[in-house]
This record gives structure tokens, sequence and C-alpha cells, in this order.
């Protein structure tokens, strides 16, 4: 026998850049102009005027919710709020410096080994699942956050929306109104954002016929790494670690000359401006100043202002990852946990698509170029 020796000639892109899964009426991406729509609406607006439970809706069913849609949404959501009790337990198995993501995804895999209607994997039965998810992926990242801080989860909140009674679960404490609202905001900005990493592992497993809570899980491996998830963690410190202005001036200097790649600044589409940043930033100052911590506000924009500067000629400019981390670090959120807020959002976006795919759905299943 022979070994096969011809070459084919294919083109493709590290990363699968430019790669097109498939159409989609979920969000629309402008990289050049730096906009984003949700289902034809202004991300600006839906931030202003709405709130998360109405955009997750919007996100997942294709339209704005009536009032009475509204409420058994809401309604669905609370009657979800109690995982099975398997799953918090294992947090007693599990020691308190185990990483906050793996702990939640540890509980979410257990809770999963008690889904309804498990074996179901017909539209319909996919379609019953996202409020169920929220609602358990809810409780189970509050419980996470409380034990890495060495706290009992705290009990959940009837009659809140889905913003407010995480807040209260995850610190155990009464929110303020504008604490609120700045979170809520970031839940939103980031609820949804095209056929990303993650988003791109939920609807590969979902293509093969698993069920919603596998993507969702699949998904939730993908953000892990510290290049998709973790980069909110990452540009958080950097921020953190400075005490003065000047401090942070001469250390972006310093590592622009190294040539240093800035965790939460540059992105795959956005060779401009990031329009979650621009929606962030007012409430990100304002939360920050209520905190007394307008020092860390000064760095941020030394570092956004000295970096873009340099970079911005490229297409490099600070991301959502670059900021989120002020707004978890302003509300009491341990650095190690900044990855589930931003999960609990980016999960309505995976099963919008996921849903969206399995109307006329094909597995996925990419080639490679053999090289040997």
């Amino acid at each position: 026998m022979r070994p096969i020796n011809e070459v084919l000639v294919q083109t493709y892109h590290r990363g699968l850049e430019n790669l097109i899964v498939g159409e989609t009426n979920i969000a629309k991406v402008d990289g050049e102009k730096g906009k984003l729509w949700y289902r034809g609406y202004h991300l600006e607006d839906l931030a202003e005027h709405s709130n998360f439970d109405e955009v997750a809706y919007l996100i997942i069913h294709g339209r704005l919710p009536t009032t009475s849609q509204f409420d058994r949404w809401c309604k669905e959501i609370e009657d979800w709020h109690e995982p099975p009790i398997e799953a918090m337990t294992v947090l007693g198995w599990l020691p308190e410096n185990t990483q906050a993501l793996m702990l939640y995804r540890t509980m979410l895999s257990v809770a999963a080994c008690q889904i309804p209607e498990s074996k179901n994997t017909r539209l319909d039965a996919q379609w019953r699942r996202p409020a169920r998810i929220l609602s358990w992926c809810s409780t189970l990242a509050a419980a996470a956050i409380c034990h890495i801080s060495g706290k009992a989860p705290n009990p959940y909140n009837q009659g809140k929306l889905f913003s407010a009674n995480f807040l209260m679960q995850a610190l155990g404490r009464e929110l303020t109104e504008n604490e609120i609202k700045v979170f809520d905001v970031s839940m939103i900005v980031l609820a949804e954002h095209g056929v990303h990493a993650a988003a791109l592992a939920a609807l590969t497993t979902i293509s093969t016929g698993a069920d919603l809570g596998s993507a969702v899980l699949a998904g939730m491996g993908a953000l892990s790494g510290k290049l998709h998830g973790g980069a909110n963690q990452l540009a958080f410190q950097n921020l953190k670690k400075h005490q003065s202005v000047d401090e942070a001036k001469e250390w972006v200097a310093n590592k622009l000359q190294e040539g240093y790649r800035f965790p939460g600044f540059g992105h795959r589409i956005y060779k401009t401006h990031d329009p979650r940043v621009k929606v962030l930033e007012p409430y990100i100052e304002q939360i920050l100043h209520d905190k007394g911590e307008n020092l860390l506000w000064d760095i941020y924009q030394t570092v956004r202002d000295d970096v873009e500067a340099e970079l911005g000629g490229k297409g490099i400019y600070v991301n959502a990852d670059g900021i989120t981390g002020l707004i978890y670090y302003a509300l009491g959120f341990p650095p190690d946990a900044f990855r589930l807020p931003t999960l609990l959002s980016v999960q309505v976006g995976w099963m919008a698509h996921c849903l969206e795919y399995l109307s006329d759905s094909k597995m996925i299943e990419p080639g490679a170029i053999y090289i040997g």
C-alpha cells in the first residue's frame, strides 16, 4: 500500500474566521460602524427602556412580550427557581477554593440529571426549556458565589425580576435601584452577540440531537477559557493593581513597548468602538462614584485612552470584557466569580440560536485539510 500524497487546494481562515454557519433573525452586529441590534431593536434603546426579563423573551421568542406574555414568562421563571436538591447538596462535597465556574458547571450537570422530559428532544420540548434553564442557572450561580465566599446560599425572593433576585441571592443584601439598574443593563448588553465561540459550541451540541441543557453546558465550557469569558477578570485585575493614574500610564507605555496583548481590548468583529461599552460607561462611572471608587474610574479611562491612542489605528479598542469587571467589583462579586453573571446573560443568546437552528437543522461537522 502507498500513502496518499496528493494535495487538495482549499482555502480557510484560522479560528474559522468568516465562516458562515447559517442565517439568523436574532441579532445584527455591525463591526465597522459599531452597532448592535436585537431582533431589529437598537441596543441603546433596549438598555434604556427595557429590562433583562423582557429582552430575554425578545431574543428567544423573536418579539417583545405583551403584558400577559411577560407575566407568564416571569411566572414560569419564578416557578422553576428551585433546582433539584442534589445540585445544591453537591456544594458540600467540593472545596471552597474550587473555581466558581467549575462549581457552577458541576451543579448544573447534577441538576441536568433530573430535567423534566430528559429524553424528549423534539422541538416542542426544547421550547419548554429556556425559562427553566434561566431560573435554575440563576439559583445555582448565586449558590456557587456564596460558596466561594464561605457563606450559605441565600433564599429566592418572590416577586423580584431576574437581575434583582440574582443579586440578592448571590450577595445576600438589599440593593439600591441604581445597583440593580446598572447590573440589569450589563445583562442586556451581553445577552446576545452572534455566533461567537461559546455559541458555536452550543450550536454544534444541539445539532447532534442533544437537549438544550447539554448545549448550554457546552457553551459554558467554551466560555471558561481566559480568551473568552475569563477576559473580564484579567482586564479588571490589570486596572485594580495600580495605585495612581501616573502608575497606570507608565504601565501601559511599558506594555505597549513589549507588544503586550491587553485583555479586554480588540475584537474579532468590531474594528471601532464597541457599542456595548458606549452603553455601559455612564452607568459604571456613576456606580464607581457612588462607591467612592473615582480613582478606579480615572485609571480605567487612562488605560483605555492610552491603549486606544496607540492601537486604535489597528482597530483595537476596549471591548465589553474590558469594562464589565468594574460593575461586578462595584457590586461586591469576588473576581473569581466574574464569569458567572456574564454566563447567565449570554446563555440567552445561545438558547435562541439553538432553537432557531433546530427549525431546519443539520449536524455541524466541519472538515479539515489533510497535510500529512
